[in-house]
């Protein structure tokens, strides 16, 4: 138990590392101009944003991060607004460039 609160801090740099890893290597996948680039990127982002779920797993079963679930009203008001946003990038991608 003396360690816990020691390890809780490793962990809770470790989760904010993991999370800059992934924003880093998902601005790389984004502006990478070669398609083998961005493969390769995107590869390194999946297996950190799966590294930093299991991290988040481990530290929300110790209760050292704990979450609330959102009301199903703002939970649907998300998905609606990311839906429209979704709409929009999708009508802009089959516009005809002027």
């Amino acid at each position: 138990m003396a360690n816990q609160p020691q390890e809780k801090e490793w962990a809770g740099t470790l989760l904010y590392l993991q999370k800059m890893e992934a924003s880093m290597l998902c601005t790389a996948a984004l502006e990478s101009g070669d398609s083998e680039l961005r493969d390769h990127y995107c590869g390194l982002l999946n297996k950190s944003l799966q590294n930093q779920k299991a991290l988040f797993d481990i530290m929300n079963r110790k209760g050292w991060y704990k979450t609330e679930p959102a009301p199903m009203e703002q939970a649907n008001r998300s998905k609606q607004s990311f839906e429209k946003m979704r709409q929009q990038a999708q009508q802009m991608q089959q516009a005809p460039i002027q």
